[in-house]
């Protein structure tokens, strides 16, 4: 029998993006929420932000190729992802939550491929250096459901 993923049938149900993409937002997520400290609304794109450091933290610079093999190609595919996730109940919105949060909000192309010299951070880790910084004000996106949220 094969180990199947929760997020198979979405993955099928969509047909465009692999459930591996469906996972790996939600282990963006987890991982803003981890670096942030503390359970709280995430935005549209602290969430994109998030998805690339983990993206490189992870890969590297097989990072854009990774996800593209997986159909993200974009920051507005992360969008139709969480938006899914929100139609299928596994994540929660806000009523000023909307998917044109997350376009345009970089290019995965030059963000992903242009990581090229790795340094550490405070605590040891390996970061890189990117072309593009988080906007200072966000508005937040609710990606928790309600129970979750206590």
């Amino acid at each position: 029998m094969l180990n199947t993923s929760p997020f198979d049938e979405l993955a099928k149900g969509a047909n465009r993006y692999s459930a591996h993409a469906y996972e790996f937002v939600m282990d963006a997520l987890r991982y803003v929420i981890e670096r942030n400290g503390e359970r709280r609304h995430v935005s549209g794109q602290e969430l994109l932000y998030g998805a690339r450091d983990l993206a490189l933290d992870s890969w590297g610079l097989m990072a854009r190729h990774v996800l593209h093999a997986w159909g993200v190609t974009s920051t507005d595919d992360i969008g139709e992802i969480v938006f899914t996730l929100v139609a299928a109940g596994v994540l929660a919105k806000t009523d000023s939550d909307k998917p044109e949060d997350f376009h345009g909000v970089f290019s995965f192309d030059e963000t992903l491929g242009g990581a090229t010299e790795p340094e550490l951070d405070e605590n040891g880790r390996v970061r890189r250096r990117y072309q593009t910084d988080p906007p200072n004000d966000l508005t937040w996106l609710s990606l928790l459901g309600p129970a979750e949220m206590n």
